[in-house]
């Protein structure tokens, strides 16, 4: 598989503090304010109808990863992922494979909100109204598994004339053992990148443009 090396439009950087990993992303989006919102709608509607369909756009690039460059690594494998409505709860079934090629199943149920849906339903109001106040997406695992303590994401889309902001904010924990063999290195090479690459699949399915793989160097 052929990497291809693309300009990032976005920035992401991690701090680390009491045990949590904090990394906070960005990108702007030259697009309309509905084909921005259309993005949150396309991800609410795949979450509840067809989970699978994130990894071909949202998820893009984030999970097994073939090319030499990322073998350093962790590899994620999504197994399954299911959607129940009320409450809004995902159900993750997941492979990481470690550099050296041990794997562990993980199982995650994560809770989410989106800021514009009401009971897990979007308003039933016309296309583009109400697009001028900003909208978040609140994601959030907890007891992943003794290796992950927990994890949450906030999406943010704050809306312009030409110009669409959003943003991204994470916070990882890990369990008590696990944190004393991850380092900044390795949480960039497992989590951040994939943060990044996340950003760059929103931005150019907004903006109409094909998916690419980022390519950054692993430490």
């Amino acid at each position: 598989m052929n990497w291809a090396i693309i300009l990032l439009i976005s920035s992401v950087f991690t701090t680390y503090h009491a045990g949590v990993y904090e990394t906070i992303g960005e990108v702007d989006m030259h697009c309309t304010k509905t084909e921005a919102n259309d993005i949150f709608d396309a991800m609410m509607r795949d979450l509840e109808h067809d989970p699978g369909q994130l990894f071909e756009w949202a998820f893009y690039g984030t999970g097994e990863q073939k090319d030499d460059s990322r073998k350093q690594g962790f590899v994620i494998h999504y197994d399954t992922v299911r959607y129940f409505p009320l409450p809004e709860i995902l159900s993750v079934d997941l492979t990481l494979i470690s550099p050296r090629g041990k794997t562990s199943g993980l199982h995650a149920e994560p809770t989410l909100s989106d800021s514009r849906h009401i009971q897990g339903v979007l308003p039933t109001e016309p296309v583009g109204v109400g697009y001028d106040s900003p909208r978040s997406l609140f994601i959030s695992i907890t007891d992943f598994s003794s290796m992950l303590k927990f994890c949450d994401a906030t999406l943010t889309l704050t809306p312009g004339d030409s110009v669409q902001h959003l943003d991204i904010h994470t916070h990882c924990k890990f369990g008590w053992f696990f944190n004393l063999f991850i380092s900044r290195k390795m949480y960039r090479n497992t989590i951040e990148w994939r943060v990044q690459q996340f950003l760059e699949n929103l931005r150019c399915t907004a903006e109409g443009e094909p998916l690419q793989p980022i390519h950054i160097e692993l430490e």
